[in-house]
């Protein structure tokens, strides 16, 4: 909440704030209270002032969830809550500690997190959400991809695997280096169309997924299962990716990926 009282005195101004919280605390009485950094907030509470507070001030759609989690995060480590975390020096060590920050904003769910350094990117995964939610996994995960760029010199993107739905979902966070253009009017969280300087046809978010799972070494079957399609589906999907990058098997797709920064060289 302090997050966003800053985010939005900053940008729209101090009456902009004074007047969402006004209405909000109308209809929510919980926000009469006084609210300070160790207060805990009901979930439909805090989910009804995240979700006004966006539909006032931003498009209410996945990628203004995705800015303001970099926002988000860009306060929090700053001058925020958690600049202990970018005091560490060890990339592997500020990895681990991810699910910390989930720790932090979450203390009262079963609701958990996982991530890991796999070459050159980061896996992070949620797990037992307590309801699916634009904020659960927008927010947070451009919350996740500014941390990691702060700590980082590189330019960070994230590629969905899994997720959109449910109470789980799995993203990789990786370079994100010139050669690869984002077109303007795709969705930054929800998964961007990826291409190649010269003119090489756009990758669609399912062919990257569907790439990443090939280089990760699953199967048609297995991908079929991660991504709630069919084998034949899939085979499709991989047949008409490979025609795309000019490569005739798994091992050209992950040279492919690796020399983008989008998975680990071996």
């Amino acid at each position: 909440m302090l997050t966003r009282k800053v985010i939005v005195t900053r940008q729209f101004g101090a009456d902009a704030w004074l007047l969402l919280y006004r209405d909000v605390a109308g209809a929510h009485p919980f926000f009469r209270s006084l609210i300070t950094p160790e207060s805990l907030i009901p979930l439909s509470d805090y989910l009804a002032f995240h979700d006004e507070l966006v539909r006032r001030f931003y498009k209410d759609d996945d990628s203004s969830h995705f800015a303001l989690g970099r926002e988000s995060a860009r306060w929090a480590l700053v001058d925020g809550p958690c600049k202990a975390f970018l005091e560490q020096k060890d990339l592997r060590g500020f990895v681990g500690s991810f699910p910390r920050f989930w720790d932090t904003y979450f203390s009262e769910t079963r609701s958990r997190s996982q991530a890991s350094l796999n070459g050159e990117s980061v896996e992070f995964k949620a797990f037992d959400l307590p309801q699916w939610h634009p904020y659960f996994e927008h927010f947070v995960m451009g919350y996740m991809t500014e941390v990691l760029e702060m700590f980082c010199a590189n330019p960070i993107g994230a590629t969905r695997l899994r997720g959109g739905g449910g109470k789980d979902y799995h993203y990789l966070l990786h370079t994100a280096p010139a050669v690869l253009q984002r077109a303007p009017e795709d969705d930054v969280a929800a998964g961007r169309r990826l291409s190649v300087r010269g003119g090489s046809p756009h990758l669609s978010n399912r062919e990257i997924e569907v790439l990443l799972l090939v280089a990760d070494g699953k199967t048609n079957e297995e991908i079929g299962l991660v991504l709630g399609i069919s084998g034949k589906t899939v085979q499709h999907h991989v047949a008409r990716t490979y025609r795309k990058i000019d490569v005739s098997g798994r091992v050209g797709a992950a040279m492919w990926l690796a020399e983008r920064g989008l998975v680990g060289k071996n």
